[in-house]
């Protein structure tokens, strides 16, 4: 993959290997932080064109369950301590 130009707001893309694509435009953010490096946006767009390509999304941890969890333990930690008080 070859980045034919990265301005301010928008990385063209070029060479990417595939048969149907010849370049890809991606538009960024107007609000990036700061922080953000070159190839933290070059990264991600490695990871957008790899799941076109396989129609695979990468699979990230869910953070919902273990949330679940904690909540509930907090709960059942407070109820305790409430109980034990009020009785």
């Amino acid at each position: 993959m070859i980045i034919k130009e990265f301005k301010k707001n928008l990385v063209i893309l070029k060479g990417l290997g595939c048969d149907y694509i010849d370049e890809a435009f991606i538009i960024l953010k107007g609000d990036l932080p700061r922080d953000v490096k070159s190839g933290d946006i070059v990264k991600e767009a490695n990871r957008i064109i790899t799941e076109y390509r396989t129609g695979k999304k990468r699979k990230r941890l869910s953070f919902s369950l273990p949330s679940f969890f904690l909540g509930m333990g907090s709960a059942s930690v407070i109820a305790v301590v409430l109980g034990i008080l009020i009785l």
